[in-house]
């Protein structure tokens, strides 16, 4: 393998100490892998066994797992890779040992740029999936997850995460909004039709030009003075009658207010801001894209992909605001977006027709400015006019106050604390309990990939359940590569650095007092050893610690969040600890699992959730499969109850 120049003539070889990628870059540009002569005093250094694991993640990056990138990002890339060997060079350990030295990850951790860090930690994680193909990881998952732990001064200005009640009320009301707009979508698309052709008879927009004012309008009631006959116009009267006439006045009023005679065909206007505001908040919520990203997605925007293992996926292709070509236009979504998409298309379509500009079998944008003649915009506005100036969403809030209850969007205690817990930078200013929660449209990019790995304390409610069921195709796709899909590389690095954020913060709860084993301290430690965030565990020995350490390489133990407290367990078991508790806590009369922890702060959710149990017991038939199962639920949690008693 080797770099050759336009003739054909080798320029650098596999085992050369530099390659010279000047003949592909078109300009100077080289790698020094470090094995070679020490030309400058600052020339990196790193031992000849070291060197060549460095030479096969090159490999692996520029000819197979990342075709297609810039080589400006892939050399970029390279320099965070040997800036880790390096260090393992200094310290004098191989890299894929590097997971065993926790000591020598701080120093990892100080060495990368803070700017840098994400990427690093997302492409680590997406080395791990190359494992096979390399002969080495150079950091498990545990070892990720400790560098993350150690990253330095933690971003000051961190994206705020919407509490779940919020988040979840929101995702219900704009839900509630697009489907109203797709029941009557027929009645609107003919009003609209209809107000269009009344403003282009009445001759109103260039009236308005030549300095006329409201006479012409189509929707009052006609004045003595400029009556149908002597004017030739023709007068519906208020537009409240047209919308009733068209079944569409409730549904409009429900969403922007009462339709009056001050008030009228405007608030024709604002109903479609307001529903086309609700649908780019559900795209934000159901992708990782920035607003931007969002608002910049077209016709055919929607993409299903047929994967041999998980079916059908959704993806959304829109332009990125990356300027970096290898920053790929393709996120992943749910199926839920496709209706907000429909709308979209709908108000796209009524808009561009009523300035001339639909053309059948076209890609236009589906997020467009206020095109209705009915406007203030002059025509030749209108039809010049193309992409919207989006509003900051807490105002979008403010002016459709019929979108959200601002009750419901206000912050609770349960809101705070787990908004705290998530974002420790909280503004303590603008986020109180009893305010209004400040919405920015980032904040749905980053609660997107945190619920993609809720806690336990988020998936209390059944509709958060819902949600990462919904979305785990997400975490799965970007998880796995799908390198010839062109996934958007940014939105992977955030959805990464979520995944080991979330499980810096579980395994650190978990290693408190919070949650303790039925089986007993020590068997605590033993299941913590492999995952260990903070110091050593002296409760076992150096060579079970190592033990461990290699089972959790090879997946065969974990971690994660549970409705009883913690599971332990990264591979298959008899049951999963969220649908059934039973097996996990022995109902079944056997011992509670091995590898369960109990939350002892979960006893309030965990008391609700046995009366509930109690109550299916009541009105379930005796002696059948369901009643025993149920049985077999309530003494899985009595086992519960019993064990944080002791504790």
């Amino acid at each position: 393998m080797c770099i050759e120049d336009k003739d054909g003539n080798p320029v650098s070889r596999y085992g050369d100490p530099i390659w010279d990628f000047t003949p592909w870059a078109g300009k100077a540009a080289t790698f020094n892998f470090g094995d070679g002569p020490k030309t400058y005093a600052y020339s990196v250094v790193i031992d000849p066994v070291n060197t060549d694991l460095l030479r096969r993640l090159a490999a692996l990056l520029i000819w197979r797992q990342r075709a297609g990138l810039a080589l400006g990002t892939v050399l970029t890339t390279l320099k965070r890779l040997r800036k880790i060997l390096a260090i393992c060079s200094e310290y004098r350990i191989l890299a894929p040992d590097l997971s065993r030295y926790p000591a020598v990850i701080e120093q990892v951790a100080q060495s990368l740029s803070p700017s840098q860090f994400n990427a690093a930690i997302s492409e680590l994680d997406r080395l791990r999936d190359a494992r096979d193909v390399l002969g080495f990881e150079l950091l498990d998952q545990a070892g990720i997850q400790r560098l993350k732990a150690a990253q330095p001064d933690h971003d000051q200005e961190q994206t705020e995460y919407i509490p779940p009640r919020i988040w979840t009320y929101i995702v219900h009301r704009i839900a509630e909004c697009r489907n109203d707009f797709l029941a009557h979508q027929e009645q609107i698309e003919a009003c609209f039709a209809f107000c269009v052709d009344a403003y282009e008879k009445n001759g109103v927009q260039a009236y308005r030009e030549k300095g006329g004012g409201g006479h012409r309008n189509p929707f009052q009631v006609a004045r003595p003075d400029v009556t149908g006959e002597r004017s030739g116009k023709r007068f519906h009267g208020a537009f409240a009658d047209t919308a009733l006439r068209f079944g569409i006045k409730e549904v409009i009023e429900r969403w922007v207010g009462e339709l009056t005679t001050r008030r009228g065909i405007s608030a024709f206007a604002n109903y479609f801001q307001v529903v086309q505001y609700a649908a780019l908040v559900d795209v934000a919520a159901f992708t990782l894209m920035r607003v931007n990203e969002a608002a910049s997605i077209s016709w055919n925007c929607l993409r299903w992909e047929d994967d041999p293992v998980y079916g059908r996926i959704p993806l959304i292709e829109s332009e990125t605001t990356k300027t970096d070509h290898d920053d790929s236009a393709l996120w992943v979504t749910s199926p839920s977006v496709e209706p907000s998409i429909r709308v979209l298309q709908s108000i796209a379509r009524m808009r561009l027709t009523s300035v001339g500009r639909w053309k059948e079998g076209e890609n236009p944008h589906i997020i467009t400015a206020a095109l209705e003649p009915w406007g203030a915009t002059s025509a030749a506005t209108r039809r010049a006019k193309a992409n919207p100036t989006l509003s900051r969403l807490a105002e979008v809030v403010r002016v459709f106050p019929f979108l959200f209850d601002l009750q419901q969007i206000s912050i609770a205690d349960d809101d705070f604390r787990i908004a705290r817990a998530v974002c420790p930078t909280l503004n303590s200013e603008q986020f109180q309990v009893g305010k209004v929660w400040r919405l920015k449209w980032h904040q749905f990019r980053r609660t997107g990939a945190v619920n993609m790995f809720a806690s336990g304390e988020i998936s209390d409610s059944s509709m958060q359940l819902q949600m990462k069921h919904m979305t785990r195709l997400m975490s799965l796709y970007y998880g796995r590569g799908n390198t010839a899909l062109h996934l958007n590389d940014g939105a992977r690095t955030l959805l990464v650095n979520a995944f080991y954020e979330n499980s810096v913060r579980e395994f650190k709860t978990i290693q408190t007092d919070r949650f303790i084993s039925p089986h007993g301290a020590e068997h605590k430690a033993r299941l913590l050893a492999p995952a260990n965030i903070g110091g050593p565990v002296n409760l076992i020995s150096d060579s079970d610690a190592l033990h461990f350490a290699k089972m959790y390489r090879l997946h065969e133990i974990g971690g994660r969040l549970t409705p009883l407290g913690a599971c332990m367990n990264n591979g298959p078991c008899d049951g999963d600890c969220v649908t059934s508790v039973g097996d996990c806590a022995g109902g079944d009369g056997k011992a509670p699992c091995a590898t369960v922890l109990f939350d002892v702060q979960r006893a309030p959710a965990n008391q609700k959730r046995l009366d509930g149990v109690n109550q299916q017991l009541g009105m379930t038939p005796a002696d059948t499969p369901r009643y025993r199962q149920l049985e077999q639920e309530k003494c899985g949690l009595e086992n519960y109850f019993a064990y944080i008693r002791q504790a």
